[in-house]
């Protein structure tokens, strides 16, 4: 006759729904930002699907939803931080105000090193601003390291 085995019970309640939960959210908030990271990288659903391997109507759930007025892109708060007091920031005018309405005109005064060095942007800010600024027609400056450039020094 068997009985059944007090132990292993113990085992499966010792880990508490708030720990799984907490686990569970955890990896959707990594897989949330994984996606939003490759779609400011210009990645369609389809690609971001194959290179996460998950379900392409997985990666539209956690897509930003876009806006039907304004269909282009908006810098994030840390771009345009950077933007507004980095060491171009003078070619906008002496206030924020004047440098905000100029962001484009600052922006392609940076090289994509330039762009790196400075406080609080990594390469995933410096493509954000790199897309914002092709979206309205500019370019960034050409430099030793920028990934746009075809030439090999």
């Amino acid at each position: 006759m068997l009985t059944p085995v007090k132990d292993d019970l113990s085992v499966q309640q010792d880990s508490s729904p708030r720990q799984r939960d907490y686990n569970r959210r955890r990896f959707l908030a990594l897989l949330r930002d994984e996606v939003a990271i490759l779609r400011t990288l210009g990645m369609d659903h389809r690609r971001i699907a194959v290179q996460l391997d998950i379900e392409e109507h997985d990666v539209r759930a956690f897509c930003p939803k876009p806006r039907e007025k304004d269909p282009r892109r908006n810098l994030p708060r840390r771009a345009v931080e950077a933007l507004l007091h980095g060491r171009h920031a003078s070619i906008g005018g002496r206030t924020v105000a004047k440098r905000s309405r100029h962001l484009a005109v600052i922006a392609a005064a940076y090289t994509w090193d330039e762009l790196l060095s400075e406080p609080g942007v990594g390469s995933v800010t410096a493509n954000q601003i790199r897309l914002w600024l092709e979206e309205r027609g500019g370019m960034l400056r050409y430099g030793t390291a920028d990934p746009q450039s075809n030439n090999t020094d």
